[in-house]
């Protein structure tokens, strides 16, 4: 087995699991001398995808005077910083909406 180097300080890699949150976790190889990580690109995109299946919420449109409006968990509330009366841009897709904060 060939041993890889590292390219900033030339001490050996390791392989090891990151857990990027929510249980899922990605494979990288790791220096522990200087820190460098290298993940491979279709490792970190399956990682990414899965951790965005994972973090999707389910919430339910709500009637607020003549309109309608959404309610947003607390831990997503918390997660992205969301404020009282802060705008949010919503943006149309090919496959649905998607709200963006400012």
């Amino acid at each position: 087995m060939i041993t890889k180097k590292c390219p900033q300080c030339r001490a050996n890699l390791e392989k090891v699991k990151f857990d990027i949150g929510y249980g899922v976790e990605v494979e990288s190889l790791h220096c522990r001398k200087c820190g460098f990580n290298i993940t491979e690109d279709n490792r970190l995109k399956t990682a990414i995808s899965s951790l965005r299946e994972q973090m999707s919420k389910e919430i339910k449109i709500v009637k607020i005077g003549t309109g309608l409006g959404v309610r947003f968990p607390n831990d997503v509330v918390k997660s992205y910083k969301l404020k009282k009366g802060e705008e949010i841009v919503l943006k149309p897709e090919l496959d649905g909406i998607k709200l963006v904060t400012s």
